[in-house]
């Protein structure tokens, strides 16, 4: 039976999702896009809004690298976040007596 724990299947199509975006808005700002007149019909047309696209295509500009295009883990971190055992038991025992 085939393990799919580490299948690439959708990082593969983040990247190629949008490398395709990139280059097809880089010609719309060129003035070189048949299809698009302006910038705001590019959004509109692949269903985007202009903060998500700038953010993933100027954190893809200042580094270079492809994995930039795919999304980030969101919200803190489990560790940071954890509470000391001896405050959680002293926590919960007031809770009990209070």
């Amino acid at each position: 039976m085939r393990d799919n724990s580490f299948d690439r299947t959708i990082e593969r199509n983040y990247i190629q999702k949008w490398r395709f975006l990139m280059a097809e808005y880089e010609a719309v700002k060129e003035g070189r896009s048949t299809q698009f007149r302006r910038v705001g019909e590019f959004y509109r047309h692949h269903g985007t809004c202009s903060q998500t696209f700038r953010k993933y295509y100027n954190r893809y500009l200042q580094s270079g690298d492809e994995t930039d295009l795919l999304p980030r883990r969101r919200g803190p971190k489990w560790r940071e976040r954890r509470v000391p055992e001896g405050i959680e038991a002293e926590i919960v025992a007031a809770r009990q007596r209070g």
